[in-house]
Formats: C-alpha cells, sequence, structure tokens
C-alpha cells in the first residue's frame, strides 16, 4: 500500500512544480518593491490561496479555456464575445474586412472593460481604422494573485493561439494584424508565437512586465516573436523590463520614472500605466518624434554616436526600424489640456492635494470607464497624494 502513495506524491510534485516554482518565488521576493506593490495594491491584507486561478501550464490545460474571452469591438458595431467554435461566419457578418486588426492584451488586474486599456481601445476606436479583438483574462489575473497570474502566462497564450489561428483560417488577415499587449500581456503577445506554425506579423509591448518573469525566450517577449517587434519603456527596471527587447526600443522620458509622476506617491505605477496613454496618442499622432540614443535607457539624455536618426515612436513606427531611441516630452500624453484638446481626460494627471484636503473632500482620481464602475485595476491610483521623498 506504500508504494501508490508514494507515486501519487512523485506525481502531484511533478505536475505542480511549475505553480510550486511561483509561489517559492512570491515568498521568497514578497519583499521586494514592485512584486510586493502589485500583491498589496488595492488587495485584502490577508491573502487567500482560494482566490487565486493556477493553471498547469502544460498541454493538459483545455482550449478554450472558460475563463479567457475575445471580444470583438469595430467603429460601426457594439461589443461582440466571440466564440470561434461555434460562430464560423461572425468574420461575414460583424468583422469589416478593409480595417487594420488589432489584438489588445491588458496585463495585472486588468480586464475588457476596466482601465488602461480601454483608453487605448477606445482610441482606436474613435480613429476608426481598426477592427479591434480584446482579450479579457481578468480571472486569472486578478489581485492579489499575480504570482499566478505570471505562472497563467503561458496556459492563456497558448489556448489565444489556438484562438488566432481559427481566426486566420476563416481569413483575418495576420499581415494586417498587430498584437498590443501591456505589462504582463505584452508576454502573452509574444509566448503566444510559441504556439503558431505561422508569423505573427507586428507586436507592441507597452512596459512589459518584470517581477518573477522568468529567464528564457519561450517564457517572455523577445524580438525573434513576430516579423517586427517594439516596445515602449516607460518604468523599466521597477514594473517594467529593462534592456533591448525588440527590434525597436523606445524610451520615454529616460524610460524609467516619468517626469509627471515623480511627485506622486505611487509614482512607479503611475509610470508603468502610462505606457497605455503613450500608445494611445500615437494612434492618431503621427508626430511622436524619437532619436537614436543608447543601447539601454539612460539616465539622462544620452544620445548615441548615431544621433540624428529620427523615427516616429508607437502605432506608426516602420517596420525596418532597428535599435533604441529616446523620446522625451514632460507633459502627460493624451491628455487634452496638452494636446489641443484632443485625447482622453482619463490620461490626464490630477493636481496634488494635501492631506488635510483628501480627508475633507474625499477625493480620488476618477478612473471610470464608459462600460463599468464595478471593478477595479492598477489604473485606480490615488495620484492626489505627494511623493515622501524623506
Amino acid at each position: 500500500m506504500q508504494v501508490p502513495v508514494v507515486l501519487i506524491v512523485l506525481v502531484t510534485s511533478f505536475l505542480t512544480s511549475r505553480v510550486c516554482t511561483h509561489v517559492i518565488a512570491w515568498r521568497e521576493t514578497k519583499r521586494e518593491g514592485p512584486i510586493r506593490d502589485a500583491i498589496e495594491s488595492g488587495a485584502a491584507a490577508e491573502y487567500n490561496k482560494d482566490d487565486c486561478i493556477w493553471r498547469r501550464g502544460n498541454d493538459r490545460d483545455v482550449c478554450p479555456d472558460s475563463d479567457v474571452h475575445v471580444y470583438l469591438y469595430t467603429p460601426d458595431r457594439p461589443r461582440r464575445l466571440l466564440d470561434p467554435l461555434e460562430q464560423s461566419d461572425w468574420l461575414r457578418r460583424d468583422y469589416e474586412p478593409t480595417k487594420n486588426n488589432v489584438i489588445l492584451i491588458h496585463g495585472y488586474a486588468g480586464g475588457d472593460d476596466i482601465l488602461p486599456m480601454t483608453i487605448l481601445r477606445d482610441a482606436y476606436l474613435k480613429n476608426g481604422n481598426y477592427n479591434i479583438f480584446l482579450v479579457d483574462w481578468s480571472a486569472l489575473c486578478t489581485r492579489p494573485c499575480y504570482p499566478a497570474a505570471v505562472a497563467n502566462l503561458r496556459p492563456v497564450a497558448r489556448c489565444l493561439a489556438g484562438t488566432l489561428t481559427i481566426l486566420r483560417n476563416l481569413g483575418l488577415p495576420i499581415a494586417r494584424t498587430t498584437c498590443v499587449g501591456h505589462s504582463l500581456g505584452a508576454h502573452i503577445c509574444g509566448i503566444m508565437a510559441n504556439y503558431l506554425f505561422f508569423r505573427i506579423h507586428r507586436i507592441i509591448g507597452l512596459d512589459p512586465a518584470r517581477p518573477l518573469l522568468q529567464p528564457g525566450l519561450v517564457n517572455r517577449l523577445d524580438s525573434g516573436d513576430a516579423d517586427f517587434v517594439e516596445v515602449i519603456h516607460t518604468n523599466a527596471g521597477y514594473y517594467g523590463e529593462i534592456g533591448r527587447i525588440g527590434h525597436v526600443d523606445f524610451c520615454v522620458n529616460g524610460g524609467k520614472v516619468q517626469p509627471f509622476c515623480e511627485d506622486r506617491e505611487m509614482y512607479q505605477l503611475c509610470s508603468h500605466v502610462w505606457a497605455v496613454c503613450f500608445m494611445a496618442q500615437s494612434v492618431d499622432d503621427a508626430n511622436l518624434i524619437a532619436e537614436s540614443c543608447s543601447r539601454r535607457c539612460p539616465s539622462g539624455p544620452r544620445i548615441a554616436a548615431r544621433a540624428g536618426e529620427y523615427i516616429t515612436m508607437g502605432q506608426h513606427t516602420p517596420s525596418d526600424v532597428r535599435g533604441s531611441f529616446c523620446f522625451n516630452h514632460s507633459d502627460p500624453p493624451y491628455c487634452p489640456k496638452y494636446w489641443n484638446g484632443h485625447g482622453d481626460e482619463r490620461c490626464c494627471i490630477p493636481e496634488i492635494t494635501t492631506n488635510k484636503e483628501i480627508e475633507k473632500n474625499s477625493v480620488k482620481y476618477d478612473n471610470s470607464t464608459k462600460h463599468s464602475k464595478s471593478r477595479s485595476s492598477n489604473f485606480e491610483l490615488d495620484l492626489t497624494r505627494l511623493r515622501d521623498v524623506n
């Protein structure tokens, strides 16, 4: 009777090894700034493992995943939940074949109707030239389950690869399709490439997440994942990855801390999240001009030897560009106050308020979306508070 018990223990240990790796990493690094902040931001004081969903991370995960949804948005048609396995004619009825396609993938604690990706979705829809496929994996990356979210990257990417393959077979032109991901979502865009028999045309990573990401090209976004990989760094070294990742990397205001965030109590998270607003700005503004700079995001305005090479950052970056480029602008991107009335008020930074005024007026940054106010995300920052530098 002892042998079966031993076998069960061994098999269980094998199947849960990937999950245990992330659990141990969480326990060992919980004191580390970005991981601690990600886990504790807006979360309950006591963590309950039963609140988190962990996928196995292997071929035993079922696809389609009941916790991964894809919604189609077009300029002329409302939000529609896609089920390619049951609706083979959706491409003819709801999809606009003359437009380009964008797959949007949110990061930790995000969702289909949760900021900040709703800002980018709305920017594309307002432009009018795009079909938007917004991936909602919110159940697998909810707060305070950051380690579980990291462990779930590969199973989510695997299921999305299956969905994208079905869409391609139904007529979706891959050559006119871009995957845009923020934070952990950027890595899903990259990992998905490992499960496809065709090449993704273009990936844009918005400050790809750094905490707890395992080394190895199969576990994160890199330049080999698409014909062209573009990365925008806004919080490199803390919440965001550091160093070269794509064919072209943009360091925004040095790539580490954004000037409009640096006085705020949550300046690191503010810098990380506002990568989405820079991308939203670029959808309609082809004048976000960056200049070639050093191999990694510089701490100051250090320009490379080949200074003088200028390119557009974001949606309209030429696909033949290679190297690192620096973009500098001190005002919040996509905020109507600074961009001739164009943009989204949700990308503006509120005025700093004293603690006394906060208690008196119950001031809180309005992060409401057009679709829902019931769920929260890492975009819900109290940016009215000053940063304590003592």
